[in-house]
């Protein structure tokens, strides 16, 4: 009898001496649109630090051969070619005067069709603009397995701007749970953010082993940059690869989360 009383507490210490493996705390870079030939010159900043990031290509019927070889070679290092649409419209003013089937046919599908004949399968898709409604990403989640939307520190509403603190916005951390829908944190020049804001929140992803999601579009060589001209400092992107890897945080593509 005292060897069947015994035998619970035997196995409750050999359980929780059992170690269960955390997952990895990562960081998810991501970039928009077509400006495949400025992220190519990124090719050898990304090698140095053995960063593997996600390319969310929109009208990809405009690519040039030179383009698409382009993107070839991004794929073959390990990166992911995903999709951002075939029109690049906001999804919510597109569908108040068209139907789903409109939507999902000429922004969708064609831009599907396209990237198939050029030679990728993309399974994830970036929302331009960050626009979205829940009956579209309803149908998209039949396509793709991810579906990713913007955040960023400061948004102005009303004529009043809100400014949120980087390490407490719970949506741009990857909490390894499967989920479908996420967010990530334009980088882009103009949005008030800086390295320091981003080194608080890939402590948190480090801390948490969550994975920090960010994205932004044209790489650009200089802080000022004209009007018109949306895009990421080169030199703020290194400061990011650097802090990571002194962290030693894993990359982590947009397909693989």
């Amino acid at each position: 009898m005292k060897l069947i009383y015994l035998l619970p507490f035997v196995l409750f210490i050999s359980c929780q001496k059992e170690k269960i493996p955390s997952q990895p705390a990562g960081i998810a870079l991501s970039f928009d649109d077509r400006f495949i030939k400025e992220w190519f010159q990124l090719r050898p900043l990304l090698n140095k630090y053995h960063a593997k990031v996600t390319f969310y290509i929109t009208q990809p019927d405009s690519l040039s051969v030179e383009e698409v070889k382009m993107l070839h070679q991004f794929k073959a290092d390990g990166h992911e070619i995903a999709c951002h649409g075939a029109m690049h419209v906001r999804a919510v003013p597109y569908l108040w005067e068209h139907t789903l089937e409109e939507y999902m046919e000429n922004e969708i599908f064609k831009a599907l069709r396209t990237m198939k004949k050029q030679g990728f399968s993309p399974t994830t898709f970036a929302h331009p603009g960050g626009s979205q409604i829940w009956y579209s990403d309803r149908e998209l989640l039949k396509y793709f397995t991810l579906l990713r939307d913007v955040s960023m520190k400061e948004r102005t509403i009303w004529g009043f701007t809100y400014t949120r603190a980087i390490e407490n916005m719970d949506e741009i951390y990857h909490q390894h749970d499967g989920t479908r829908k996420v967010n990530a944190l334009l980088i882009d020049a103009g949005t008030n953010l800086n390295i320091e804001d981003v080194k608080k929140g890939l402590a948190r992803a480090s801390q948490e082993h969550s994975v920090m999601m960010l994205f932004g579009h044209k790489p650009l060589r200089r802080i000022t940059h004209k009007p018109d001209e949306y895009g990421f400092d080169i030199h703020f992107l290194e400061q990011i690869l650097a802090e990571s890897a002194k962290l030693k945080l894993q990359y982590f593509t947009m397909n693989s989360l």
